[in-house]
């Protein structure tokens, strides 16, 4: 992972001169969930448009083909359910990545929260 992205989770206690804020912890640890969440959403969104891409050049290459209007019809018939299969099947997994995302282990969270102060009252 990258470095910038686990900041939060390395520092469980604040190096010298640095006071202990658990709620800006906390925020930058929601912020780096965020920013995983989009990462992961961009890269299947962009393997969608690529093979979207190719399917419509492919479309297309099949069409200079056809022989008359009914080949043209049929060709075309048949690029649309391919088409409206593959969104739906991408629903279908941007769905599932926003259930998996929102099941996430939120221990991190409530470490960087409830942490006592070092030297504080109750220790």
């Amino acid at each position: 992972m990258n470095q910038h992205l686990s900041g939060a989770e390395r520092r469980s206690e604040p190096s010298t001169g640095e006071t202990q804020a658990p709620e800006l912890d906390a925020m930058t640890w929601g912020a780096e969930q965020a920013l995983k969440a989009m990462i992961e959403y961009q890269v299947e969104s962009l393997r969608f448009l690529a093979r979207r891409t190719y399917c419509n050049l492919e479309f297309l290459r099949h069409l200079r083909h056809c022989a008359g209007w009914q080949d043209m019809a049929q060709v075309q018939q048949s690029w649309f359910k391919e088409c409206v299969g593959d969104y739906g099947e991408e629903l279908a997994r941007l769905a599932g990545t926003g259930f998996q995302l929102a099941r996430s282990d939120f221990a991190p969270l409530q470490g960087l929260m409830y942490r006592r102060a070092r030297g504080g009252k109750g220790q």
